[in-house]
């Protein structure tokens, strides 16, 4: 028994030493983090049959090991939805691809100024007005992961759209639908709560394989045409914005490199246009 016992443990040992040094973890083509260091010294059983080859590696890891719950990274804890959705670094850019394909545009970029023009004299004149707090034009921002599957409600808008892909058939494109589901929003964290739990469902919707974009804004009916303060208690809805494949222009695709390979299914990227100076016509007071 002892002599079993020391053969394991000298074999244990000689794949643990057999291992070779990899980089830090890094970005994959498709986005994804991996450290093959990582996951060869904690997967000796992966490394005894696939070796230590970095690409090899990260095949078995897409194949197999992410749904086995195999860690990617140091610190990359498998958390997964009770739908079977993988909570994984880069998700956010589910929200951002969503967002495009819907026909909205964003910018990383902090924006620092407030710029708008006004008519003097008949000439336009630019005026720039510095933001006390820079300011963040994306979907994603102050995003986190989490997952909101055991919430009623994420599970009745969930069945909701599922039930609405069935009815109009898989890939039906649909803008900006109100959502039988109702919720009502007491102040600022109730609101950004809803938010939160939209966000993490709009990803999971795409990564199950219900539809190919999506889009769930946390939103409120403005028929009356009072804009209202969003923390102000109000009756709200998510407003489904599913299957878009259209972006604004090749300029905006090609200005968001993150999102890319988490577009699903196929996408149309409009041309530029020949600029025509009539069409051209401005407006009073306009500011971005």
């Amino acid at each position: 028994m002892r002599k079993t016992v020391c053969m394991v443990m000298a074999v244990t040992i000689a794949l643990i030493s057999s291992v070779t040094a990899f980089a830090a973890p890094e970005t994959m083509a498709d986005g994804t983090i991996f450290d093959a260091e990582y996951y060869a010294q904690n997967n000796p059983d992966i490394a005894a049959i696939y070796g230590t080859d970095k690409e090899t590696l990260f095949q078995h890891y897409t194949m197999y090991g992410k749904a086995e719950g195999r860690q990617a990274y140091a610190g990359n804890e498998v958390t997964m939805t009770r739908y079977g959705v993988l909570l994984e670094p880069g998700d956010e850019n589910y929200l951002r691809a969503g967002y495009l394909a819907a026909g909205f545009n964003y910018n990383l970029t902090p924006i620092t100024e407030n710029v708008y023009y006004t008519n003097e004299g008949g000439q336009w004149v630019e005026h720039r007005e510095p933001l006390e707090t820079p300011r963040v034009s994306d979907p994603a921002a102050n995003f986190v992961r989490k997952d909101w599957s055991g919430d009623q409600r994420y599970q009745d808008i969930r069945n909701e759209v599922i039930e609405l892909v069935a009815g109009s058939g898989a890939g039906t494109e649909m803008e900006d639908v109100e959502s039988r589901v109702k919720y009502y929003s007491s102040n600022q964290q109730t609101y950004e709560e809803f938010s939160a739990l939209l966000n993490n469902l709009s990803i999971d919707l795409v990564k199950e394989g219900i539809v190919n974009s999506c889009s769930l804004s946390n939103s409120y009916d403005s028929s009356d045409g009072i804009l209202l303060d969003p923390y102000r208690p109000f009756e709200r809805y998510a407003g489904i914005w599913i299957n878009n494949n259209s972006l604004q222009s090749r300029e905006v695709y090609d200005a968001h490199p993150e999102t890319w390979a988490y577009f699903k299914g196929e996408i149309t990227i409009p041309e530029p246009e020949p600029y025509d100076p009539e069409l051209d016509g401005g407006a009073w007071g306009i500011s971005w």
